[in-house]
């Protein structure tokens, strides 16, 4: 008993370092965008003297996004990917909700309707893996 005990232990855990790896990856593509000049913010300074696309925005978001990839191979040590994997696809949905609220980016309606039906895949699919085995 509490070899499973374990077993569900590792898993919530596994979807923790998931669900934060998302929400870096997610903010570090949006702070990447930013980054590179699309709307005025703070991280649009260039740091080098060629017009190089590393400006301290680009460079803050990939240091982000590192830190979310950091997270992911934490996770993946933990638990299948195949089960993990769907749950990372959140990413989609966070990038474009972030890009239409922070960076004013227009969203069409067919757009929400698919993230709708990619958000409703994905509880699908953590809902058929909570019926399987892990490792």
């Amino acid at each position: 008993m509490k070899y499973l005990e374990l077993l569900r232990d590792s898993r919530r855990s596994a979807e923790a370092l998931v669900l934060a790896s998302v929400l870096f990856a997610s903010t570090g593509q949006i702070v990447m965008k930013a980054g590179v000049g699309s709307v005025a913010s703070p991280f649009t300074r260039c740091i080098w003297p060629l017009h190089a696309p590393f400006t301290i925005g680009v460079l803050a978001g990939l240091a982000i996004y590192g830190i979310g990839t950091l997270l992911w191979i934490k996770a993946v040590a933990k638990e299948r990917i195949s089960y993990l994997y769907p749950l990372a696809s959140l990413n989609y949905i966070l990038a474009a909700l972030g890009g239409w609220f922070f960076l004013q980016e227009s969203q069409r309606p067919a757009r929400w309707v698919g993230i709708l039906i990619m958000s409703l895949g994905i509880a699908l699919l953590a809902r058929a893996a909570k019926k399987t085995s892990t490792i």
